[in-house]
């Protein structure tokens, strides 16, 4: 199944939603966690800290105002000793409902030791109380006993409180650290996968766009074959169906077009050549003697039938050339008679213009295959356009010479110039790159399309390019 461009975004995004979502509940549930363990430490690590310093304290006050109350028998001293003892009393219970397993234990032998002094003192008291002689110092030496285990049991709590809160603190650190790598790893997992995911879907859509592009410049200059094979995304596969169909329905139109102008090359071609002759008859006075006026319509119209056969032929050549039907007869052979012979044909063109027409081909180059006539064909057309194009006393210039295994050959005139958008669009039939004016000239623009037809043909390129100085240079190589 081919998913739609809308498709694609849609599972994008939720893709990257996706991992959000997942970025955004572990850190939930690592805030989550970060707030237990503070939450213990407040409520219960950092309240039963407190309430050991309480009870050592209060513990301390009870031993200082008994002892005091065992010397002087003072009822006051042994109130403040009550005090401090409810005191206790009250923090112990305290702390034992914030407790946890670990303190509980502690905290309830402290309970248990408390309990024995009271009982201790509470007899020692009742002792006084009836003024009877008793061991003062065993009392003494068993109080010390409980009060000292009280005070272990509360240091012994003190230290395992520190130390349960050193670990959840490092616990903390180690759990911080953690998410702190598991959030950039994600979110480099999120950018990998936002680059992946933006990356395919514009390589999904790009990638047939310069199809379609690269089609368009083929239909610009005239080719319209082959099918675009775009299978998806579906909305630019219906468009390469509907290109292809176009380029079908131009191809068909430009196979009439061609058609049209063989048929009427052919057509014209018999009467064009019959009109000539039957002219030629008449200005050698077979029809009858004929004035001087007469034979000077005579000889234009010889010219123009000339010019119009040569326009038929140039059609019907083009005609065969794009249809695949012009036959060639390569041979290996120089270029250079070819050259000198198409600029012979070219003297009297110059000496009317008084054109200087110069060559520069180099003493050894190499054979090429070619076609003969077809490539003379070619050269008269771009030695006969630089001529046509440069004004009177204007140089032209011919130039030949072995080039990286190539022979290239290149034509320098001193006219006027080609646009810069026209360089290479003058190659194309009925198109003419020189501006009109002065340098204007009348042709039918396919003797340049014709000589492309024909170097393409022998397997070479040929452009254009204006000269720095002035002119044009028409330039195209051959294979050796």
């Amino acid at each position: 199944m081919r998913l739609s461009l809308f498709a694609r975004l849609v599972i994008g995004y939720l893709a990257v939603f996706a991992l959000l979502i997942a970025i955004s509940v572990y850190a939930i549930q690592e805030l989550r966690q970060f707030n237990v363990i503070t939450r213990a430490i407040l409520e219960k690590d950092s309240r039963v800290l407190d309430y050991e310093k309480k009870l050592a304290d209060s513990l301390l006050s009870q031993i200082r105002y008994e002892r005091k109350f065992v010397i002087t028998k003072d009822q006051a001293l042994y109130r403040e000793f009550l005090k401090f003892r409810n005191e206790f009393e009250k923090y112990l219970n305290s702390a034992l409902t914030v407790s946890d397993a670990k303190s509980a234990p502690l905290l309830n032998a402290v309970k248990q030791d408390h309990e024995r002094y009271k009982e201790l003192f509470a007899k020692e008291r009742e002792q006084i109380k009836a003024q009877n002689d008793y061991t003062q110092a065993w009392y003494k030496n068993e109080k010390d006993k409980v009060s000292d285990a009280i005070l272990a049991s509360l240091e012994r709590l003190q230290s395992e409180r520190h130390q349960d809160t050193y670990e959840k603190v490092r616990n903390l650190a180690e759990a911080g650290a953690r998410a702190q790598q598991m959030a950039a790893t994600m979110t480099v997992a999120a950018l990998v996968l936002i680059l992946a995911i933006s990356f395919m879907i514009t390589r999904s859509v790009n990638r047939p766009m310069t199809l379609l592009k690269n089609k368009t410049r083929e239909i610009a200059k005239g080719r319209f074959e082959g099918d675009l094979q775009i299978a998806a995304p579906p909305e630019i596969a219906e468009l390469a169906v509907a290109f292809n169909l176009m380029c079908h329905k131009l191809s068909m139109l430009d196979k009439m077009k061609s058609d049209l102008f063989a048929s009427m090359s052919h057509e014209l071609r018999t009467p064009l050549t019959s009109i000539k002759e039957g002219t030629g008859l008449l200005l050698d006075g077979v029809g009858g003697p004929t004035t001087e006026k007469q034979k000077k319509l005579l000889r234009i119209l010889v010219e123009e039938s000339n010019r119009l056969i040569d326009l038929v032929s140039s059609l019907l050549d083009l005609s065969k050339m794009e249809a695949g039907m012009m036959h060639y007869n390569f041979t290996k052979a120089s270029l250079v008679p070819l050259i000198r012979k198409a600029i012979d044909e070219m003297t009297p063109l110059l000496e009317a213009k008084e054109i200087q027409l110069e060559t520069d081909i180099a003493g050894a180059l190499p054979a090429v295959s070619l076609d003969n006539e077809r490539m003379l064909q070619a050269l008269r057309n771009l030695i006969g356009n630089a001529v046509k194009f440069t004004p009177k006393s204007g140089r032209v210039t011919v130039a030949a010479r072995p080039l990286d295994g190539k022979l290239k050959v290149s034509i320098h005139d001193t006219g006027p110039g080609i646009a810069a958008e026209n360089l290479n669009a003058i190659f194309d039939k009925f198109r003419q790159g020189h501006p009109q004016g002065a340098y204007s000239a009348n042709g039918t623009g396919l003797g340049l399309a014709i000589a492309k037809h024909v170097i393409s043909s022998h397997g070479g390129e040929i452009w254009a390019e204006n000269h720095p100085q002035r002119g044009s240079i028409f330039t195209f190589v051959l294979p050796c």
